[in-house]
């Protein structure tokens, strides 16, 4: 989408301008704050209803921003829906977020047909505390706005907080990473049809030095701020082709999920490495007689949004390879089926917090309305998030094929093959 022009009296740099700004005020030694507000959502709103709405919303935005900040402050588009906010004082620039908050909180838009509320996240940091370069506090609070909206969007993040989180942990996941501690642990995947377990899902795990392990929520945010998630799927995949070919000489081997994330679609070397991998590991199962590929790569709609092309051109080495594609976490977020004709995908998984509300007339209907369309496309379909037996009746009613969660058992490094509560 092009940047509107939003006219008098909104001032609008550019991000390069924004750029000497902070550079020019560091130079000149005086203290600043930095804010990085996100308009939520607005991709959502920029597709279902249009161009013109959106840049309306822009506009409103903006004209809150110069409302709430004054004309001292510098404001400019820093790229899509976000503005970089340049104020003179740092004291207190957390009461100005807040109130920025709240006003953008307040706007009411209309669209032809509805009124449309908005919300706006925020990235806060300040110069010297939050960086002594321009790159540095430019970067603070990105990974600040970052946090902000994997929290929970409509709320304000200090950059220092962040920064303190990603550098004990990210040392920690660097010398995981090296030691070769990241490690992986499988939930069951069954049938529910006849009952058996007939996959599992391999899931990140870090292992510490004094033998504690760390699940893929305490690390992976932090993995994804350094940009190491990419090394994080190589480590999880190496450890499940392992698995694959330990299970080659099972009456009834499993077939084995994986998750990878946008970083490594973001690192064309990283999968040809990987494609070599697994091109050998699927030489050495042929010399054992068994021509099936047991891998199954998981992407999420988050990770697509916006880029399936992208994703297809990474991915097709891997299907040409005879792997297996799953859509994982539909139902969250921007469901399309767009990527269902976009990617040859074998297996589509229902998002946990919708599977949970299974008994409202509605989100049934939802299900079954996949199921069909999954049934026509001849894709299995997956239910997550299963804890209880009624959850389980109903979703198997609905002729959802497989199933995984509590109630058949949790992640753990070497899962027994049975189906029952952890």
């Amino acid at each position: 989408m092009s940047m509107p022009d939003l006219g008098d009296p909104i001032s609008v740099p550019s991000r390069a301008a924004l750029q000497q700004t902070v550079a020019t005020r560091m130079e000149l030694g005086k203290r600043f704050g930095v804010i990085l507000c996100d308009i939520d959502r607005f991709k959502l709103i920029n597709y279902s209803l249009g161009r013109e709405f959106a840049d309306r919303v822009l506009r409103q935005v903006a004209q809150v921003l110069r409302d709430v900040l004054g004309p001292d402050a510098s404001i400019g588009r820093w790229g899509g829906p976000e503005f970089l906010c340049v104020v003179n004082e740092t004291g207190e620039v957390d009461t100005l977020v807040e109130r920025l908050r709240q006003r953008i909180e307040r706007l009411v838009i209309l669209s032809k047909t509805s009124r449309i509320h908005i919300t706006a996240s925020f990235g806060v940091a300040s110069y010297p505390q939050d960086g002594g370069g321009p790159t540095d506090v430019l970067n603070a609070v990105e990974a600040a706005l970052y946090h902000a909206k994997g929290s929970g969007r409509n709320r304000a993040v200090r950059a220092t907080i962040v920064q303190k989180r990603v550098l004990g942990m990210g040392a920690a996941l660097e010398a995981a990473l090296h030691e070769q501690r990241i490690i992986a642990a499988y939930q069951p995947i069954i049938n529910l049809k006849t009952g058996r377990v007939v996959a599992e899902e391999a899931l990140a795990r870090m292992r510490l030095p004094d033998g504690r392990v760390l699940a893929a929520e305490e690390f992976i945010e932090v993995s994804q701020h350094l940009q190491l998630t990419y090394k994080i799927d190589q480590s999880v995949i190496r450890a499940t082709l392992e698995r694959c070919i330990e299970s080659l000489n099972d009456s009834a081997p499993l077939v084995h999920f994986v998750n990878i994330s946008a970083d490594l679609l973001r690192h064309p070397e990283a999968v040809q490495d990987l494609l070599a991998l697994v091109t050998k590991y699927c030489e050495t199962c042929q010399h054992h007689g068994d021509t099936r590929r047991a891998l199954v790569l998981e992407l999420t709609e988050r990770e697509l949004f916006g880029d399936s092309q992208h994703a297809r051109e990474m991915l097709m080495g891997f299907v040409d390879a005879g792997l297996k594609l799953a859509l994982d976490d539909f139902g969250r977020g921007y469901s399309s089926f767009q990527y269902l004709a976009d990617l040859p995908f074998s297996f589509l998984k229902l998002e946990g917090s919708l599977v949970s509300r299974i008994r409202e007339p509605t989100v049934r209907a939802i299900i079954q309305g996949i199921q069909r369309i999954a049934e026509e496309l001849k894709i299995t379909t997956l239910a997550e998030g299963i804890e209880t037996a009624e959850t389980a009746i109903i979703i198997k009613d609905l002729g959802i094929d497989w199933a995984q969660g509590y109630l058949y058992g949790r992640a753990s490094e070497r899962p027994a093959l049975a189906v029952g509560r952890s």
